[in-house]
């Protein structure tokens, strides 16, 4: 009977000091609960933690730091933030401010950070063009739109005044989908990498077909086009230019020669072999 005693009185020990943890626990839970909401309230509402409206700054906020812009909106990257303006930056949603930022045409990557206690900070990295793309006539006035386009197929155009050395391509249009014009770039970047000095003398690639590419030769003050096919670039472009003196005696009026089997030139339309 005293063992049954001392083990009862042993498990209602436990018991209370289990309680005595969980009330414990649980009394540490709601202070820190309210502790926390009220920090909160206090970042929330405190206005030193508040980004300065632009309209008190000549439409600018000084508390907006953009870094990194050159042929992006600037006005387009600081209208992301317009909902901010005004606010704690408690408030600011990061993640979100940096997808929107993401789907600004130039924008390739973006970092959006905050500096307390009311600053933001966003670094932006810009696209890079790799050539211009002559797209379709617009329906207004009919007019051939010349625009920019990276290696993944991204339209540009800029906004500010700018040079650019790049080679023109055709054959690509706004409407298709993103990863088509991507492969479409791609093939002729890689054709230009594999030619080298020989692209010098090329002013535009068409690329209607990927696989069958056509591009516009400078030689001797004439534009001849050559169907290139999907390989063996350089062989065919060389072997083009060491016969071309006897193609313009023979046929001065080719405008267009075919270069896709490896030692031959065909002028378009014709059977017959240059070479």
């Amino acid at each position: 009977m005293a063992a049954r005693e001392q083990t009862s009185f042993w498990a209602g020990v436990h018991w209370m000091r289990f309680s005595l943890w969980l009330a414990a626990g649980m009394l540490l839970m709601v202070t820190t609960m309210f502790a926390w909401r009220g920090t909160e309230e206090f970042l929330i509402q405190d206005n030193r933690f508040k980004l300065a409206e632009p309209d008190d700054f000549g439409g600018r906020s000084p508390n907006l730091i953009v870094e990194g812009i050159h042929y992006a909106s600037t006005a387009q990257v600081r209208h992301v933030f317009a909902e901010d303006f005004g606010r704690s930056l408690y408030l600011v949603p990061l993640q979100k401010r940096r997808e929107q930022l993401l789907a600004i045409d130039w924008v390739e990557d973006a970092a959006v950070s905050k500096i307390w206690p009311n600053t933001l900070r966003v670094r932006i990295h810009e696209r890079q063009p790799v050539a211009f793309v002559r797209l379709r006539p617009n329906r207004r006035d009919g007019m051939t739109q010349l625009a920019l386009i990276d290696k993944d197929g991204c339209i540009l155009r800029p906004r500010v005044a700018a040079r650019f050395t790049l080679p023109v391509i055709t054959g690509i249009r706004e409407s298709e989908p993103l990863e088509n014009r991507r492969a479409r770039v791609r093939r002729v970047m890689a054709m230009l990498r594999e030619i080298g000095s020989l692209a010098e003398q090329i002013s535009e690639v068409n690329v209607s077909d990927p696989n069958d590419l056509i591009v516009a030769e400078h030689v001797d003050n004439n534009v001849v086009n050559l169907m290139l096919g999907d390989d063996n670039y350089t062989d065919r472009l060389q072997n083009f230019l060491m016969n071309y003196g006897e193609i313009k005696t023979k046929r001065p009026d080719a405008k267009t020669l075919d270069l896709r089997v490896d030692g031959a030139i065909t002028t378009v339309g014709e059977e017959q072999s240059e070479q």
